[in-house]
């Protein structure tokens, strides 16, 4: 696995545009006896992940808001830097969720794997997976995790600039009026001029854009402008 790791490394470190890196990635996931990659960034309401699991699957897996669920995401917040997963430890440990999730992968050919989980700062995560469709996927234990660690760091540089094949924020709502406030605040306009042109309340603006603040995590309303920007929701 090293060997084939340093091999990604080098791929990655030239100029490839992003359909040229998923086509390393996936020649890597090949090479290494898997059928799937899969690379996901958890940073709260910006998350997101690329793959080349099939359409059908990524699709599922927002619409349910399946990231609450996912053991392998789970693991990767609290869990080794290393890990291998499956569905039969999920339904020996008996949790109902995990085993309707595992249920809904199976019928596309997701079972096991391996995955590389590397934190960015206090609580972001850059997760790097590899899955199957076989019962059990075996961790080489010779896997160093230096290197393992560099070579996610050559696929977020890669794919952390793309918008992701999903957002992985999929269970946040702003209301028709945060959406709005939020939107001319992000584009500079003040408090008292959006609420003149609104024809409501500076309170209310406010309300509003606080409201959707705290609904994205932002540390305050600009950063939440932000967010809400890059994730279209305004």
């Amino acid at each position: 696995m090293n060997a084939n790791l340093l091999n990604l490394i080098d791929r990655l470190s030239l100029p490839l545009d992003e359909r040229a890196a998923r086509r390393s990635l996936r020649d890597f996931a090949n090479d290494t006896g898997f059928d799937f990659f899969a690379y996901l960034y958890l940073r709260g309401p910006e998350s997101f992940a690329v793959s080349n699991y099939p359409r059908a699957w990524q699709e599922l897996y927002v619409q349910r808001e399946f990231i609450r669920v996912d053991p392998v995401v789970t693991k990767a917040k609290h869990g080794p830097p290393l890990f291998s997963w499956s569905a039969d430890e999920a339904r020996r440990n008996g949790r109902r969720d995990v085993i309707k999730f595992f249920i809904e992968a199976d019928r596309f050919c997701i079972r096991s794997g391996i995955s590389i989980s590397i934190p960015v700062g206090f609580r972001d995560r850059m997760v790097f997976t590899l899955a199957s469709g076989r019962p059990v996927s075996t961790m080489s234990e010779d896997i160093d995790p230096v290197t393992a660690a560099v070579a996610v760091a050559f696929v977020h540089s890669r794919l952390g600039g793309e918008r992701g094949d999903a957002s992985l924020a999929s269970g946040i709502r702003l209301s028709p009026r945060e959406a709005e406030c939020l939107r001319w605040f992000a584009e500079g306009m003040s408090m008292a001029d959006i609420a003149l042109m609104l024809n409501i309340s500076y309170r209310s603006v406010r309300s509003y854009i606080d409201a959707a603040t705290n609904k994205l995590g932002a540390a305050n309303n600009r950063q939440a402008g932000t967010i809400a920007t890059r994730i279209g929701l305004i």
